[in-house]
């Protein structure tokens, strides 16, 4: 068990992925739409500071907008002024799709970011780990494969993450164990999973996804 003070910040809610079970995203000129420029994003990360925060978590939209040198610069706008707050930011999903929009292996998408200020990978985006799954729910997101490439790149070059599993979305027990097995079995090559994170569907809102009870 684990306990720290940080406030979860999501620098766009602008998405082209579509998750079926996703209430946050929105298209780009839909009402509601955002993405965060780097003042707006300097101040919540002072108010957290203000309140005891000593972390930021960092997630966003997959928006085919923004340049690589927009998470780049937020990472150095953090570091620069807040040199004390650790950055834990960018789920494999969101990696994954930076690899493949601007043309960089995901190994040198970590290294960049790790240079810019970036100290740890949240375990978002891993839903269930079965392909089974992610067809259903999630068929624009990175793959079960990708996600866990993503992890064992960042393990490799000593950036620690988080796991995560949301469950309640219409999946089989056996899909759960698989999640389960996948996630130890990196663990025991790598150790690099500093904490594991489950949590359950929250139907409602914009959400699509319909499961029968």
């Amino acid at each position: 068990v684990t306990y720290i003070i940080d406030r979860n910040i999501n620098y766009t809610n602008v998405c082209e992925t579509l998750c079926a079970f996703c209430a946050f995203s929105r298209a780009e000129k839909e009402d509601g739409a955002y993405t965060l420029n780097i003042p707006e994003l300097l101040e919540k990360v002072k108010e957290t500071v203000e309140l005891g925060g000593t972390g930021i978590l960092l997630q966003g939209g997959h928006n085919p907008k923004l340049p690589f040198g927009y998470y780049l610069e937020m990472l150095w706008a953090i570091k620069r002024e807040f040199p004390e707050v650790h950055i834990h930011a960018f789920s494999p999903p969101e990696i994954v799709y930076f690899s493949k929009r601007f043309g960089i292996s995901v190994p040198e998408t970590l290294l960049k970011l790790k240079e810019a200020g970036l100290q740890s990978l949240p375990g978002g985006g891993a839903e269930i780990l079965t392909e089974k799954s992610r067809k259903r729910i999630a068929p624009k997101k990175a793959t079960t494969e990708e996600w866990l490439g993503v992890m064992e790149e960042a393990h490799k070059l000593g950036i620690p993450s988080t796991a995560t599993m949301m469950f309640g979305a219409g999946e089989g027990d056996d899909e759960i164990v698989e999640h389960l097995d996948r996630i130890r079995s990196l663990q025991d090559r790598t150790g690099g999973f500093t904490a594991f994170i489950p949590w359950t569907y929250q139907p409602g809102g914009r959400a699509k996804l319909k499961v029968e009870k």
